[in-house]
């Protein structure tokens, strides 16, 4: 253990954080239908090479998701998840073992309104949901919630083609308010977008939009983007109205660059990459459109209905707080690159995991200090962690590179803590090893307790503690100063 002079705030929130369609299975259990999530197919032929630095879109086509949903062959991972619909008292009690004083999860959409436009919710979901959140009190853990973290209900993407329509609006909001009203007395901390800039790499788990259903992709992603924005304004405008605690706040996955030299080329060309990324918490955060986003969308054809109504909602009704994702760092070189977020270069200073993630906590740093720097807000680092394929033998997991990997990444936000930054949250990503989001694996695991469970779901389902857990619960309770 190394020893570390600077102590965490007492009030800090250490926790993890993890999503209802990769943890909890039980898919077609007590009323819930059928989402995005329940599609994603596991590739027996998966090429890591193909994920390097990028998350890979899984595009769906009204036929290819029919064919989805007909099929009786493939394994479809995150309808099953790790088990925690029927296990979640025996994950949370881990969780308080292991020191955790907050807990990020997601409610399923599909799990409260199984079709998505339903007038009246699901009760059996409802009391699911009480039954998870009385228990992650008790435990002594902070619930933080989010509210629709890649699971749309299928119906809304089959009946009205994703949030492209300005119909998902009123039930993402109606969706939003049963929330707020049924668990807002206990639940201070609401996300309801996860991850809201990546448009690029998820026009269907995060969008809803087929591609079938779009004559213009690129317009439609930010009108999708734009209705998106009015839902924040309208949930905030609303939980305002309820009771004056409950926290409403906007999520980004961080996608800060580094010019690859010293140009000013590459140096002016990483600015507007990141300007880009920005844009999508200038809306909830400060109220209005960018004159740069603007520009971008004239110069494009990008044509977006922005009315007077639509100016004042999202100026009165600005968010509370920034939560964002931070895994790995970019690098741009002005001659290679395009604007296409997806366009990248490599880093020779930076070592990678098997899925070309690089390890960068100065990245962290960086992107905290100049989100603090924007913003002025309170910042939750809403997702952080490092999957790794674990060798499990006799019980045993000894993960010292996940261990070295947060013991880094920790030391910078206290950093930025020293350097005045609000920031009140830590939450690694995947506490208890969960199905990958981009690729569906169970083996690229990020927890701090194994799940006996391979790509296939095969295994006991039990659960094991990683040399991690032991550290982290000894950072915990040392407010950061052993690491």
């Amino acid at each position: 253990m190394d020893n570390n002079t600077f102590a965490f705030p007492s009030h800090f929130l250490w926790g993890g954080a993890t999503v209802a369609c990769q943890i909890e299975g039980a898919y077609n259990v007590d009323g819930r239908g059928l989402s995005t999530s329940d599609i994603h197919k596991y590739d027996t032929g998966l090429d890591r090479k193909k994920y390097r630095h990028k998350l890979v879109e899984n595009e769906h086509t009204s036929a290819t998701l029919s064919a989805a949903i007909a099929d009786k062959e493939g394994y479809y991972p995150k309808r099953f998840g790790n088990g925690f619909y029927y296990r979640y008292k025996e994950d949370i009690a881990l969780m308080k073992e292991l020191g955790l004083n907050s807990f990020r999860f997601s409610i399923s959409w599909s799990r409260i309104f199984p079709k998505g436009d339903e007038l009246e919710p699901n009760q059996k979901g409802l009391e699911f949901y009480d039954r998870v959140i009385n228990e992650v009190i008790n435990a002594g853990m902070e619930p933080i919630v989010t509210m629709f973290h890649y699971d749309i209900p299928l119906h809304l993407l089959t009946q009205y083609g994703g949030f492209k329509n300005p119909k998902l609006i009123e039930f993402m909001t109606r969706y939003a308010r049963v929330l707020l009203n049924r668990y807002g007395d206990r639940v201070k901390y609401w996300i309801p977008f996860n991850q809201t800039n990546l448009i690029q790499y998820c026009s269907f788990k995060s969008l809803g939009i087929l591609r079938d259903q779009t004559d213009n992709l690129v317009e439609d992603r930010y009108r999708a983007i734009h209705n998106q924005f009015l839902i924040n304004a309208k949930i905030k405008k609303y939980a305002k109205s309820l009771n004056s605690h409950i926290e409403i706040g906007i999520m980004l996955a961080d996608c800060t660059y580094y010019p690859r030299t010293c140009k000013p080329q590459d140096i002016v060309f990483a600015m507007k990459r990141i300007r880009m990324q920005y844009f999508y918490a200038d809306v909830p955060l400060r109220g209005e459109y960018p004159g740069h986003m603007l520009r971008y969308f004239n110069e494009n054809n990008i044509r977006i209905d922005i009315s007077e109504e639509d100016k004042s909602l999202l100026k009165e009704n600005t968010l509370d707080f920034l939560a964002f994702s931070y895994y790995y760092s970019r690098t741009l070189d002005s001659q290679k690159n395009t604007m296409d977020p997806a366009t990248i270069s490599e880093n020779p200073y930076l070592k990678s995991n098997d899925w070309g993630w690089t390890i960068d906590p100065l990245g962290l740093y960086n992107a905290i200090s100049q989100y603090w720097d924007r913003y002025q807000k309170p910042i939750m680092i809403a997702e952080n962690g490092f999957g790794y394929e674990d060798v499990f033998e006799d019980g045993v997991v000894h993960d010292d590179y996940r261990i070295d990997y947060l013991r880094q990444h920790i030391l910078v936000v206290g950093e930025a803590i020293k350097d005045g930054v609000n920031v009140f949250a830590y939450l690694p990503w995947g506490p208890i090893d969960l199905v990958s989001s981009g690729t569906a694996e169970m083996s690229k695991r990020y927890g701090f307790v194994y799940v006996d469970l391979d790509d296939y779901g095969r295994g006991t389902g039990e659960r094991f503690k990683k040399d991690s857990f032991y550290w982290y619960q000894k950072v915990i309770a040392s407010h950061g100063t052993i690491l």
